[in-house]
């Protein structure tokens, strides 16, 4: 499944594939950035429905979205995130600084 990006008000919704690594990486942050910049996106929902493995580069693109938003006042978030990429985002810190909802309709309400 390739990265779908949906956007719902001033919120970008990106429906990750299979996998968040060094092999797409670039793509989704590029395609991201264009949909920030041309749109008055304000906040991310990073659905990980289908998302089976995330590496460090993964790590990257989540922080530098959370960058961007941050800065105008956004907000990004995390939904549907299995057992696997949960952890890492525990390891890592970034629980303490993005949200983690059960789905998006949460998200998107809070």
């Amino acid at each position: 499944m390739k990265t779908e990006y949906k956007i719902f008000g001033n919120t970008l919704i990106i429906n990750l594939g299979s996998e968040l690594d060094h092999h797409n990486a670039n793509i989704i942050k590029e395609n991201s950035d264009k949909h920030i910049y041309s749109g008055n996106i304000k906040n991310i929902i990073f659905d990980f429905t289908n998302t089976d493995f995330m590496d460090s580069s993964g790590i990257g693109v989540i922080l530098g979205r959370y960058k961007l938003v941050n800065g105008i006042g956004g907000k990004v978030s995390i939904v549907n995130v299995n057992s696997s990429i949960n952890r890492i985002f525990q390891i890592s810190g970034m629980h303490k600084i993005i949200s983690k909802y059960d789905n998006c309709e949460e998200a998107l309400e809070k």
